[in-house]
């Protein structure tokens, strides 16, 4: 059993160990997590917010370069428009064009063209070489070699809006690029003298190296038509990981430029601060573990203490003791159960004083009646020896009638309180003993009314009289004065030093010839004095209650 016992405490011990380290983890480690998740949330928000902020400042300046070079590069077709002149030579037109395009310049190619009632006519075009070259190879559907420039051009009509909205006074840009080979060229037109247009080939390869510049190295920006299809990029492949993407139109037939980043290259302050955060997690958790044990030690050890004590008291070892010394709560209640079980020690010795006392007292008459007895089957004693006997039966009587009485008042007793004389009360008691009394015994004074249990208090007064009489040599005097009353004799007192021991159960002090009884009379009285709120002290040979 004690084995069971032993082993159920051990198993409670590891759990409230596992249990409180478990809590204070949690208490530890959560807030501190749930702030740490909290703090790189805000990071990240902070760190998209300035990357999206970073992204439209260059699609804004994107934007803004793109627009200024198709601005530029009307600007200088028009004032190249300016200085052709009506019915001047082509092939000193043609000269002129070539300086537009050699060396390699903003146009890949510069054409004049008559417009009129009838189909429009080339006057004149020059071209970069390799332009010459690449459109000599390819193929394409709407160009076709023209003998009058000796040159491949475009075949285009007067219902075609490059002709037909310069030739009404407007500017014309392409919707999308026109590509020959390698080339990546932008058709554009503006008007010239006589209602005659003045066309190029804008070259979009330096609108590349213009978006390569704004997006840096860590970038990617294209721009496309309003059909997706892709007009000049800063150079740059597609990111195959996922990655930040922010889109504009650029204002010009629904062209629209895009940048685009590697998600985790822009957020990599946010991989490095979360790298930090579960380094120092990693480190606050273990310290956490390590403060939790020992916490959690420092809170069950002296539990196991408790329990080792408790299991001590079980099995009858009253001295055994927690030996925990410590000012917190957990030391409060160390203390509290070392005074329990002091105090479970000190009933167990009362308890053994108590039965070796009453078997001690009852012993003495029961011996004495026996032997008493013995002599009389014996034929030795005559009527003095049953005598004898009665006594010692008398004795245990009443030694049995006062072990009743410690009974019930530490069991509880309820007094039957009624207004009673003390006086009175006092006097008849007194009464009662003065047939047996062998000495003087004079009752004085007078008591007041009060609420009190007569029976109780006739109690008191008979132990304290029956009790002076066995030490008086001539005389034994009580008073009573309003809610006192005093019991004097003449006998040799009580030392100072045994006058509160005197009213501990089975307690004797030796003033003189050992007298009868068991010692409890005076430990009955002053409980039941203090039953009635009052008190009972000695003063050497005289007894005071007080009610």
């Amino acid at each position: 059993m004690a084995r069971r016992l032993l082993y159920t405490h051990v198993v409670i011990r590891r759990r409230l160990s596992v249990q409180l380290t478990l809590v204070m983890l949690l208490v530890a480690l959560v807030p501190l997590a749930g702030a740490g998740l909290l703090i790189l949330n805000l990071v990240e928000h902070t760190l998209m917010e300035r990357v999206r902020a970073g992204q439209e400042q260059r699609l804004a300046a994107g934007s803004a370069l793109i627009q200024n070079y198709l601005r530029s590069a009307t600007i200088k077709l028009k004032s190249i428009a300016q200085m052709i002149r009506k019915g001047e030579d082509p092939g000193e037109q043609t000269a002129r064009f070539n300086a537009q395009t050699e060396p390699p310049d903003l146009f890949l190619e510069v054409a004049y063209w008559k417009v009129g009632k009838q189909e429009a006519e080339l006057q004149a075009q020059a071209q970069q070489r390799e332009y010459t070259n690449a459109q000599i190879l390819s193929k394409s559907s709407n160009r076709g070699y023209n003998p009058k420039v000796k040159q491949q051009a475009y075949t285009w009509s007067n219902k075609d809006p490059i002709l037909n909205e310069a030739a009404n006074g407007n500017v014309w840009i392409a919707p999308t690029n026109d590509n020959v080979g390698p080339f990546n060229g932008l058709p554009i037109s503006v008007p010239a003298v006589g209602g005659d247009v003045l066309t190029a080939t804008l070259d979009l390869k330096p609108l590349s190296q213009i978006l390569a510049s704004v997006a840096g190295s860590e970038r990617r920006i294209i721009l496309q038509d309003a059909k997706g299809q892709t007009l000049a990029t800063s150079g740059r492949d597609a990111f195959v990981a996922p990655a930040i993407t922010q889109r504009r139109d650029v204002g010009h037939a629904g062209w629209i430029i895009e940048v685009s980043e590697p998600r985790d290259q822009a957020l990599a302050p946010l991989q490095r601060a979360r790298d930090r955060a579960l380094l120092g997690f990693g480190l606050a958790s273990v310290m956490a573990v390590g403060l939790a044990f020992l916490f959690a030690g420092r809170v069950v050890g002296p539990v196991r203490s408790l329990a080792r004590t408790a299991d001590a008291l079980g099995r009858g070892d009253f001295t055994a003791r927690t030996g925990i010394i410590r000012e917190d709560e957990i030391g409060q209640l160390a203390q509290a159960f070392d005074r329990m079980a002091a105090a479970v020690q000190q009933i167990d010795q009362v308890k053994s004083e108590f039965v070796s006392h009453v078997s001690h007292e009852l012993r003495t008459p029961l011996t004495s009646a026996k032997a008493t007895l013995a002599n009389v089957q014996d034929g030795i004693g005559g009527k003095e020896s049953l005598g004898r006997v009665q006594e010692d039966l008398n004795r245990l009587i009443r030694m049995v009638n006062e072990l009743l009485d410690v009974a019930r008042i530490e069991a509880g007793i309820t007094l039957a309180k009624q207004a009673t004389d003390l006086g009175g009360l006092v006097r008849s008691s007194v009464e009662l003993l003065r047939p047996i009394a062998k000495v003087e015994l004079t009752v004085d004074g007078s008591g007041d009314t009060l609420d009190l249990d007569g029976a109780r208090v006739q109690q008191i007064v008979l132990n304290l009289v029956d009790n002076a009489l066995k030490y008086a040599k001539t005389r034994v005097d009580v008073e009573v004065r309003g809610r006192e009353v005093r019991v004097r004799d003449d006998g040799p007192g009580v030392p100072p030093e045994h006058r509160e021991r005197i009213f501990e159960k089975f307690s004797k002090v030796e003033t003189g010839p050992k007298p009868p009884g068991a010692g409890l009379g005076l430990s009955i009285a002053r409980k039941l004095a203090q039953l009635h709120g009052g008190s009972l002290t000695c003063e050497g040979n005289t007894f005071v209650v007080r009610f």
